[in-house]
């Protein structure tokens, strides 16, 4: 979560219908998106070792930050982007229970995540996050970028946020998406 964006423990209700309604998402996203039978995908971004400022499991280091590996992905329905979804773990954590980390590919790691007994959820936490952040940026698909980064547009992300654990004492796992207005058609 970044340090310079309000992140709330529930979902605030001044957001529109539709980012509620998905944000609020209990159990997998994935399986809900996929419930929707109009072709769900995964679309790999990016994927590898970043340093994170006021992220998850920072503590305040400030500029120094925290070495993390991301995954970049695009969820798509009915070929079209409807979540972009960041996922960070910690390089130098406790044991590193995330072992197909690299094997992903183009599965979904809702679906890794939630078919595992073991894998607990945290609480879900939800902010409306500026269009500067540099990882949503990343994911924008050209045509949403140009249309987002145009002068005077001062729209925001709404967006949810929760740690993964496997065991206590464990490295965690965060995933942070961003919904997009184009779920507003699938209520």
């Amino acid at each position: 979560m970044s340090g310079s964006v309000k992140w709330t423990s529930h979902c605030p209700p001044s957001w529109p219908v539709w980012a509620r309604n998905w944000a609020s998402t209990p159990g997998s996203l994935t399986r809900r998106l996929v419930g929707l039978n109009k072709g769900f995908k995964v679309e790999p971004v990016a994927q590898g070792k970043v340093l994170i400022k006021n992220g998850p499991g920072t503590k305040g280091r400030g500029a120094s930050g925290q070495a993390m590996r991301q995954r970049l992905v695009r969820l798509h329905v009915n070929n079209a982007p409807v979540v972009l979804a960041q996922t960070l773990v910690k390089t130098d954590g406790p044991v590193n229970d995330w072992h197909f980390w690299r094997g992903l590919g183009t599965r979904s790691l809702g679906t890794v995540l939630f078919s595992d007994p073991q894998v607990k959820r945290g609480e879900l936490y939800f902010a409306r996050l500026p269009l500067r952040q540099p990882w949503v940026q990343q994911l924008l698909p050209p045509a949403l970028k140009a249309e987002m980064n145009r002068p005077g547009t001062a729209r925001v992300w709404y967006a949810r946020c929760a740690r993964f654990s496997r065991k206590p004492n464990r490295t965690p796992l965060w995933v942070m998406e961003v919904f997009l207005p184009q779920l507003e058609h699938y209520l």
